[in-house]
């Protein structure tokens, strides 16, 4: 990911409501809470900060327990999407799952439930930024992809599986999988579901489609008659 020194870093917290927003304290290495604000005023106050392309911004990423993403997942994804496109600077992606439970087991015995509770945005946002400097290797970059429209008849397939990669094209009978961030918000606007989890998947298709780079991954986990690598 790069050398992250004398760069702008901003961990938050995205919810309906509130946002908790967390800042890198350079000289120190370590994510410090800054302060709660309404979502609506999130792009608005991200604006006033001044960020260059450099600068980076770490969403938490709500997935469920089970490790599926939701319509939650898709709002703190269109959210960034529209930070990103407004800004222009790096965003990236982290599991938020267990930080709010991770947040009270740290303060058990030590402070009220309620204290906790009221300060919870900023302190899981904390949570997040954290995860993010001690394990940038587990976070997703937010990259928007090409959207390829496949000139081919897909009238004779009965099982498709679309892996990680987007379409445009009309299908019948087709499952997503959707690991990607991006990929996954592409697919849940134009109102498909999909997973992120391979059990949910069936032992084989007729076709699947999917990009070069994942080509492995499918060899090793799904069996199919035919494979387009894109």
């Amino acid at each position: 990911m790069g050398v992250i020194k004398n760069l702008k870093v901003y961990g938050i917290d995205y919810g309906t409501s509130n946002c908790g927003i967390a800042i890198l304290k350079q000289d120190v290495n370590i994510p410090l809470p800054k302060e709660t604000i309404k979502s609506e005023k999130l792009l608005e106050f991200l604006v006033s900060l001044d960020l260059s392309h450099d600068d980076l911004i770490v969403f938490g990423l709500p997935i469920s327990m089970s490790g599926r993403y939701s319509k939650q997942s898709f709002l703190s994804i269109d959210e960034a999407i529209r930070v990103k496109e407004r800004i222009g600077c790096k965003i990236y992606f982290v599991d938020e799952r267990l930080t709010t439970s991770s947040l009270y087991s740290e303060v058990r015995g030590e402070v009220s439930y309620k204290k906790v509770k009221r300060t919870k945005d900023q302190n899981s946002s904390v949570l997040i930024l954290s995860n993010f400097i001690q394990s940038p290797e587990n976070a997703i970059a937010l990259v928007e992809k090409e959207v390829y429209n496949l000139k081919k008849d897909f009238s004779c397939y009965k099982d498709i599986l679309i892996w990680d990669v987007p379409i445009n094209n009309e299908l019948e009978n087709f499952s997503i999988f959707a690991k990607d961030p991006w990929i996954f918000w592409y697919y849940y606007k134009k109102g498909y579901e999909s997973t992120t989890l391979i059990s949910d998947l069936k032992d084989y298709y007729d076709l699947i489609i999917t990009s070069k780079e994942n080509r492995e991954k499918i060899q090793l986990n799904i069996n199919c008659k035919e494979l387009m690598c894109l």
